[in-house]
């Protein structure tokens, strides 16, 4: 179905190729999972499947070929192939430009001079499909995240394709959006035989949904596998840090093996939890402890927090019923490491715009070290709090990346080798100092978020507010990232931190906040919200696969990490397995 010949890809004024040499093929039906490091070469492998390259992105030069159902992609408008080729992007808004859902599903098909009863047939067929019916009358603004995902994908199946495209659709969804989405495409490809290329970061959320995985990096495929015999092959963790059922299979040299044949590693809770119980390592061989004592959880001091909300309430609308926040108490001491989760939608990014002042609220009041944070000015809420926002684009403003990350140095008037010195540090931390001169608009959505946490974090503010800081991150960046935030926790700063990747919040954040319906649900110590499962779940949050296993196994406490599973089954090394399917 598709199939690359021994081609190139460069933009002009580069150098280097964006891809390298590309031989593959990708067969009727199947469900490919394209991962890798961030700038590898995943969207320019997307983009040339579909023909924006070459003939919509300026600059971009090719050798070789590109062919969709014997189609050659690069003498074919993109225009001409969206009856073959459809195409969903990480942020949907993109591509929703119409009033109503209605609308936005009958457009393309318009555009294509589709006759009327023939759009009437699809319209019915694919909202039937992808259960979204009830959307119809709806603007696409009244949707949530993964509802305008949903719609996103229907537009794109109403020009009945046969291959769908999927540039990291799940990057901005909240997880159970990040579940619905991928479980619809699956749906759909089992269904109706789509073939489908996925491109994402997230591992543990799409890795057992795939038949094959291929691995880009540095514009070469260095890996193309099924799942469970993917880290069979040679350096493919330096690459690709292993999705954590995995990571906890390897530990503890456990295989799925049946019938004395081995299947490779296992990749799902169930199947784990399977072999486990077969091997007799299903319950931990050290008492269990409190999990609430596991990670110090230093509360809020009762006298003088660094950031306080009083009885805060604000809305984006005037009507009393549609508060955004409602009224909300939350006190944090100097020197927390947070993470607020919950749903898109839930209030969380608003809850920073009034910590940070960019919003201020109808009543109550914000206090930043026992002022109220109306009473200070801009620079100096700036020394106190620091924010990044999730979408890059809306604080990039200079040409060059090292004006940028250098801006708020120049303006607190520092020495020009002082500046040199901190922009240098935190760009090479980040693995953007090769940009130093590049705009950053020109770079990928991942390296601009990298520059704009690039440029707050060289500023070391006393609170940091991180809105989502490794979205659009591959695994080894994301800890690369959480590891520099958890340096500077440790050098006394505050961090604030909003995300949907659970995983993070139970390998590094001591105390977690819930919220939904612009309150908070649950504040504690993260062990203490994990033990919460129904109400998680209640609020749209799923849980990282090891404490899924926890509670798959009726462990009393889950394990929080990876270490912690292994540990409770192995608690030394003389008590490891060394014949549980062969020791890899």
């Amino acid at each position: 179905m598709i199939r690359f010949d021994d081609y190139s890809c460069t933009y002009a004024g580069k150098s280097t190729p964006l891809l390298h040499c590309i031989t593959l093929q990708i067969n009727p039906g199947e469900f490919v999972f394209v991962t890798g490091p961030s700038g590898g070469g995943k969207s320019t492998l997307c983009s040339s499947i579909n023909g924006l390259i070459p003939n919509e992105m300026d600059g971009s030069m090719y050798k070789g070929s590109v062919t969709v159902d014997n189609i050659c992609v690069q003498t074919t408008f993109p225009q001409e192939l969206v009856s073959v080729v459809g195409t969903v992007l990480q942020d949907p808004e993109w591509q929703l430009v119409r009033g109503t859902v209605r609308e936005e599903l009958t457009f393309a098909c318009e555009n294509m001079g589709v006759p009327i009863e023939e759009i009437d047939r699809r319209l019915a067929k694919v909202v039937e499909q992808v259960k979204i019916k009830h959307l119809l009358p709806l603007s696409p603004l009244e949707l949530s995240g993964g509802q305008k995902q949903l719609v996103a994908i229907t537009a794109c199946l109403m020009m009945q394709p046969k291959v769908i495209v999927l540039d990291e659709p799940t990057a901005e969804l909240d997880p159970l959006g990040k579940e619905m989405v991928i479980q619809t495409i699956r749906q759909l490809h089992s269904e109706w035989n789509y073939t489908v290329v996925f491109v994402d970061h997230n591992l543990d959320v799409t890795f057992p949904y795939a038949d094959r995985v291929i691995v880009i990096a540095e514009g070469c495929i260095i890996a193309n596998a099924p799942p469970h015999k993917l880290y069979d092959q040679p350096g493919i963790g330096n690459w690709l840090p292993m999705p954590q059922i995995v990571e906890i299979s390897r530990k503890l040299d456990v295989r799925d093996q049946q019938g004395g044949k081995d299947y490779g590693d296992p990749f799902t809770v169930e199947v784990l939890k399977k072999r486990l119980i077969e091997l007799q390592l299903d319950q931990p061989k050290i008492k269990e402890t409190n999990l609430q004592e596991q990670i110090s959880f230093h509360g809020p001091s009762d006298s003088n927090p660094i950031i306080e909300l009083k009885q805060v309430i604000f809305s984006y609308k005037k009507q009393q019923d549609d508060l955004t926040i409602k009224p909300l108490n939350l006190r944090i001491g100097k020197g927390e490491f947070i993470a607020v989760i919950g749903k898109n939608g839930a209030g969380k990014s608003t809850l920073c715009k009034l910590i940070t002042g960019l919003v201020k609220p109808q009543s109550g009041e914000v206090l930043i070290e026992g002022k109220i944070l109306s009473s200070l000015r801009t620079e100096q809420r700036v020394k106190h709090v620091g924010l990044v926002f999730q979408n890059p684009d809306f604080q990039l403003v200079q040409k060059t990346v090292f004006e940028e990350i250098a801006y708020g140095l120049k303006i607190q008037k520092l020495s020009k080798n002082e500046i040199t010195e901190r922009v240098t540090s935190v760009s090479k931390l980040l693995h953007i100092d090769r940009y130093m001169q590049d705009h950053p608009h020109f770079l990928s959505r991942g390296e601009r978020r990298r520059v704009a946490i690039a440029s707050v974090l060289v500023l070391e503010p006393e609170v940091i507010i991180l809105d989502e800081p490794t979205n659009g991150l591959d695994a080894v960046r994301t800890r690369e990232m959480m590891e520099y935030i958890h340096l500077l926790w440790k050098r006394g700063h505050t961090i604030i931190m909003l995300t949907h990747d659970m995983r993070i919040v139970a390998d590094y954040v001591p105390r977690t906040v819930v919220m939904a319906d612009g309150q908070i649900k649950l504040d504690g110590p993260t062990s203490f919200i994990f033990s919460k499962k129904e109400e998680l779940y209640q609020n749209h949050i799923t849980l990282p696969p090891v404490i899924e296993l926890s509670y798959a196994l009726d462990w009393t406490n889950p394990a929080l990490t990876s270490d912690d599973f292994v540990s409770r089954i192995c608690p030394s090394k003389n008590e490891r397995p060394t014949e549980l399917g062969g020791v890899i």
